[in-house]
């Protein structure tokens, strides 16, 4: 890349400035190390030029197709050569464009995010990528730049988001099971709103590398089909140790599809803390499955108080401030994430940096971005700080909740999927993802699932479990399935 000679001299400047670096008159010196540094790193191996052959936009009656193949791309038999796969549009796949639902964002990758690979090698066909909050500012799937998504299940109600192309193209049948990104909801949000299955695991479960990130230490990949089953299966195929992070830890999966035909029986809280929020059609369905689920001899349901003062605006607070921070983060870095080898891909790194050259016009980053970007510089992080503090403080609340319980049973949301237009509010936000920022603070699996419908609209419910033991809240989540009526979800 070449740069202009005043140009650099003059970053070089602004850099040390940041780094409250004394530079004085060396900036000649430092220009001829920073040329050679810049030869060096020109020899290391480079990514194959983006194509784009096989992109085909994919037209659907609700909108949650951005592009994909003529036919279903499949590598060959494996376990899930039955399946038919949507990709979320912020996950790199070869071949088709990626958005993240921004017309300010393209680029076409000429490689194959980790799970993506995971996919292809068990059989999957990848169908194409699906729509999106753009960036995945959710959480109601009308923030895209290409227009809102329809709800296939309540046609008057938003399909939530972030991952809202996702849940509908299962919800409305047009794949048998899709990739979503959850970051404060968005793979729970939507399957909520549209009645299907979304499966938050623990974060390090499945590996990131080429999924432009949103908040780093609060991003996951998760799994939407409609039945538990299905989204296991291919949390099963897509989870498994990152190799482009040296020290993370890793649950092993290997029995997990096994697992749901074992059961000890569970010890279930029902946190009045969850359920004081919501409103009556939430909590009279969550009290009837609570009951349900109580007279079996294997599972006893208790209501429960955390053990201590659990103030939901202030965890809204916390989560905003370190999503936001971490977000401005990716912006000024480009889409990588220091500490892993090779977080995107050079065709996802140009398109950030073509982005930022232009200008980011995205009115919703800019109102919830800046603000705490620039607190944050102006305090030297200490406000990320103190809300990592905080988020330690809620972690050990659960922590402590599930020495008692085996699993936590949460409304997903704490109304019905709202109507197209009233989801825009700081409240009506905290209303779709109140419910579901906690365990992405506190890092623990999360399984949403269908338990009611009021009039055709779905109510769902979350089965939470303590970090790493995913396999209990998928258990727990299909034994729901089973019980429920499926017929008033549909």
């Amino acid at each position: 890349m070449s740069h202009d000679y005043d140009d650099r001299k003059e970053t070089i400047r602004t850099v040390a400035s940041a780094l409250s670096l004394q530079i004085d008159d060396r900036v000649d010196e430092i220009l001829d190390d920073l040329t050679t540094l810049e030869a060096i790193t020109d020899t290391f191996p480079h990514e194959p030029e983006p194509s784009h052959p096989h992109d085909e936009v994919v037209n659907d009656e609700y909108n949650a197709f951005l592009a994909g193949y003529s036919t279903p791309r499949q590598s060959g038999d494996g376990p899930l050569s039955d399946l038919v796969i949507a990709v979320k549009d912020n996950v790199e796949v070869d071949g088709l464009p990626m958005t993240c639902g921004s017309r300010e964002f393209e680029c076409w990758p000429a490689v194959d995010a980790l799970l993506v690979e995971r996919l292809l090698d068990a059989g999957a066909a990848i169908k194409g990528k699906t729509n999106m909050d753009a960036f995945a500012f959710g959480p109601s799937g009308e923030f895209s730049d290409f227009g809102q998504v329809q709800n296939p299940t309540a046609p008057t109600r938003v399909p939530g988001g972030s991952s809202s192309g996702s849940a509908v193209a299962v919800a409305a049948g047009l794949v048998d099971g899709a990739i979503g990104t959850d970051t404060g909801g968005s793979v729970r949000m939507p399957p909520a709103c549209c009645g299907v299955v979304g499966i938050k695991p623990t974060s390090s479960m499945v590996p990131t590398h080429g999924v432009v990130p949103m908040a780093p230490s609060l991003d996951a990949v998760g799994t939407i089909a409609r039945d538990v089953k299905t989204a296991v299966r291919i949390l099963k195929t897509i989870a498994g140790p990152d190799p482009c992070v040296s020290m993370a830890t890793h649950q092993s999966t290997t029995s997990i599809v096994d697992s749901l035909t074992a059961w000890d029986g569970f010890t279930v809280g029902l946190p009045n803390t969850f359920l004081e929020p919501v409103t009556p059609p939430i909590h009279d369905a969550i009290q009837s499955l609570a009951a349900t689920l109580d007279a079996r001899e294997d599972v006893s349901v208790e209501p429960i108080d955390l053990p201590g003062d659990v103030d939901h605006e202030r965890l809204d607070d916390c989560y905003s401030l370190i999503s936001m921070i971490e977000f401005a983060g990716v912006l000024r870095q480009c889409g990588v994430v220091r500490g892993l080898d090779d977080s995107v891909s050079d065709a996802c790194r140009g398109a950030f940096e073509r982005m930022l050259e232009a200008g980011l016009e995205n009115e919703r980053i800019r109102e919830r971005v800046l603000p705490a970007a620039v607190l944050d510089a102006e305090e030297f992080g200490q406000p990320y700080v103190a809300a990592q503090r905080e988020r330690k403080r809620f972690r050990a609340l659960l922590e402590e909740t599930f020495t008692n319980v085996d699993l936590l049973l949460v409304p997903t949301l704490r109304q019905l999927p709202p109507q197209f237009g009233e989801s825009n509010s700081p409240k009506n936000v905290r209303q779709m993802n109140g419910n579901n920022v906690p365990f992405n603070l506190a890092d623990v699996p999360a399984v949403a699932v269908p338990v009611a419908s009021d009039e055709g609209i779905p109510v769902s419910v979350q089965v939470v479990a303590p970090k790493f033991e995913d396999i209990r809240a998928v258990q727990m989540a299909q034994l729901i399935e089973r019980m429920v009526d499926r017929t008033g979800c549909d």
